[in-house]
């Protein structure tokens, strides 16, 4: 095996799924028998209820500032 495809077999791997309901967080596999935010019931139910939407709103507005503070963009 050369060098090109040492590196792009380790360079290949599959990216982590962030959770919808934490902003900035990896899936964690919080939920009994999810595999990822796509199977997930507390992420469903979020995604069911008008008044969770809305604090997941504000939430991930709030994550969206504190990035800004930490990397101002040039």
């Amino acid at each position: 095996m050369g060098w090109r495809q040492a590196y792009s077999r380790s360079m290949a791997r599959r990216p982590d799924p962030q959770c919808p309901v934490r902003p900035g967080d990896p899936c964690s596999l919080c939920y009994p028998g999810a595999d990822g935010p796509q199977n997930c019931g507390l992420v469903w139910q979020v995604m069911q209820d008008p008044d969770l939407q809305e604090i997941l709103a504000e939430k991930r507005r709030e994550y969206a500032e504190r990035l800004r503070r930490i990397r101002p963009s040039a």
